[in-house]
């Protein structure tokens, strides 16, 4: 009877306790995970500032250079690049694109010729995204309807 009773209330006990405990372990389990995402996207934030410095800088390397050293920058271009690809790093379609306020910062708006209004119409900043993820928006300027059209 009584003992019997006792026994089932302190198992049933014994199994919230696990059941709650699991709980809190997959939750802190994802928080963590989520976290650690997280820092990661601003550590590689912080690393496309580096590759358009640097791709910037390779663009307007003057021919004074010598080749062997332009090569090097090459290189190390070429190997910045390669970790963004390793870590599942594409860089988001912007012009001709529809203008998506998901993707694209919209910088200003001039007339399109030829285009629907609200078509990307040139990249100030390329953008990047890490699957579904924007690590950082297209900047872009967009087209605008004429008036009166």
């Amino acid at each position: 009877g009584r003992v019997r009773d006792e026994a089932a209330d302190a198992n049933d006990r014994a199994l919230r306790i696990l059941a709650e405990f699991d709980t809190y372990r997959r939750r802190s389990e994802k928080e963590r995970a989520t976290a650690a995402d997280r820092g990661a996207a601003d550590v590689l934030r912080e690393l496309l500032e580096v590759v358009d410095n640097f791709d910037r800088a390779l663009e307007h390397a003057n021919d004074d250079l010598p080749d062997s050293f332009l090569d090097g920058l090459r290189l190390v271009a070429r190997s910045l690049h390669d970790v963004l690809d390793r870590r599942g790093i594409e860089k988001i379609e912007a012009v001709g694109q529809p203008f998506d306020p998901e993707l694209h910062e919209a910088l200003s708006s001039m007339p399109g010729e030829d285009v629907e209004p609200n078509t990307v119409l040139s990249e100030v900043q390329t953008g990047y995204k890490l699957g579904e993820r924007v690590l950082r928006a297209a900047r872009v300027i967009v087209s605008r309807a004429e008036p009166g059209s």
